[in-house]
C-alpha cells in the first residue's frame, strides 16, 4: 500500500527571501506525526510572496511540500538530541533573526544556569558532524563559544509535542 500523508501548515515566515515553513505531516497509515520547518526561495512558490493573499500562498506551500512525500519521517527526532544541540536549536527556532550567537561570557552563564559542562561542548562537536550540521553551526569562531544559523530549525524533527497538540 502507498503512503498516504495529510500536512497542516502551523505557520510560516520570511527571513531575506527564505521562507520558513512550520508544519505537521500525519502518515495516514501508521498516524506518526513529523512537526518540522523546512524553508525555501519566496522565488519558489508559483505566486508573488509580496502580493498575493495568505490563501494562495498558503495553497502554494502545500504544493512545494507534499512534494516531500514523507521525508520528514526519516530526519533526526529532536528527542535524541544531546542537551546543548537542543539548547541551540530551540534559540535558533525562537530567534527572529534566525539565529544564536553565545559569546564566552554567556557560556559561563549557561554553564551556571542550565549545568551545561565543557563536555557538552565535545558532545555538541560530535553531533555537528553526526548531523552534518557544519553549515548550520560553529564552535569556537569568531569570538564566540557557540553559533547556530538558519537553516539548523529545517535538519530535525521536532517530536517533542505529543500529537494532541496539533489541531485536526
Amino acid at each position: 500500500m502507498t503512503e498516504k500523508y495529510e500536512y497542516k501548515i502551523l505557520n510560516y515566515w520570511n527571513d531575506q527571501d527564505d521562507l520558513y515553513v512550520n508544519y505537521v505531516v500525519e502518515n495516514l497509515k501508521t498516524n506518526e506525526i513529523a512537526n518540522v520547518i523546512d524553508y525555501y526561495n519566496i522565488s519558489d512558490i508559483d505566486c508573488d510572496y509580496n502580493k498575493e493573499s495568505e490563501e494562495v500562498i498558503k495553497k502554494s506551500l502545500y504544493k512545494l511540500i507534499e512534494k516531500n512525500n514523507g521525508i520528514e519521517f526519516n530526519i533526526p527526532k529532536v528527542s535524541r538530541l544531546g542537551t546543548l544541540l537542543k539548547y541551540v536549536y530551540d534559540c535558533v527556532c525562537e530567534s527572529e533573526s534566525n539565529m544564536c550567537h553565545i559569546d564566552n561570557f554567556e557560556w559561563e552563564e549557561l554553564k551556571e544556569d542550565y549545568g551545561f559542562t565543557d563536555e557538552d561542548i565535545n558532545t555538541l562537536n560530535k553531533e555537528i558532524v553526526k548531523y552534518n550540521l557544519e553549515n548550520y553551526i560553529t564552535t569556537n569562531s569568531d569570538g564566540y563559544k557557540i553559533c547556530g544559523y538558519g537553516g539548523l530549525q529545517s535538519c530535525f524533527n521536532d517530536d517533542r509535542k505529543k500529537i494532541e497538540q496539533y489541531e485536526r
